[in-house]
């Protein structure tokens, strides 16, 4: 079946502690009330995959949230934004993946995370007609992705991802879209008062 199996409280879908949720109202049988990064208490219902044909792809900035990719998917008629954090593993792995995908079909994506080695370590599996879809940009085969760069913020070392994202969104430009029957849909900052925060 494509879409998640409730529909009720809204088409935003995040991803948190490795399952997808989606916001609902209050009392909604099965939904669980949590307290996000702004402070806000919310409830939601979780769900461990989502099917549906991605329609578009953007990049909103938020003075309060940040910046954030929004995957727009169709399922069952309906619309569906997978909204993840520009800077995120899980939007960073089906980047990685799309040129794989055969983006005018359906396809399926799975979020994971598990505690390895005392750290959380996020995951996400993409299938599509019953076939696991590989990322068309890996460490042996980078295709001209660049290499992260450690650089030192405030006397810590940190990774930094920004060369990686630019590559990215260069390609979605460039491969994905047009495929999508959008245009180069983000060239800088753009301002949004829809996007969630999670």
């Amino acid at each position: 079946m494509s879409g998640l199996n409730n529909r009720e409280g809204g088409k935003f879908i995040t991803i948190y502690q490795g399952k997808f949720c989606i916001r609902v109202p209050e009392g909604t049988e099965g939904s669980f009330s949590r307290v996000n990064k702004i402070g806000k208490e919310v409830n939601e219902l979780f769900y461990d995959s989502f099917t549906g044909v991605l329609k578009n792809i953007k990049v909103k900035d938020s003075p309060d949230y940040g910046k954030n990719w929004e995957f727009v998917f169709e399922a069952d008629g309906q619309k569906y934004t997978l909204q993840l954090s520009y800077s995120n593993s899980f939007a960073t792995a089906l980047l990685k993946m799309l040129p794989n995908i055969d983006v005018s079909k359906e396809f399926t994506l799975s979020p994971s995370m598990k505690l390895v080695e005392g750290k959380n370590q996020s995951s996400l599996f993409v299938n599509q007609d019953g076939k696991s879809i590989k990322h068309a940009y890996t460490k042996d085969n980078p295709n001209g992705l660049p290499d992260m760069l450690k650089i030192k913020v405030k006397g810590q070392d940190t990774w930094d991802d920004s060369d990686r994202l630019i590559f990215l969104t260069e390609m979605i430009n460039r491969d994905i879209l047009p495929k999508l029957g959008q245009e180069e849909e983000y060239k800088g900052t753009k301002e949004s008062d829809d996007v969630e925060p999670f």
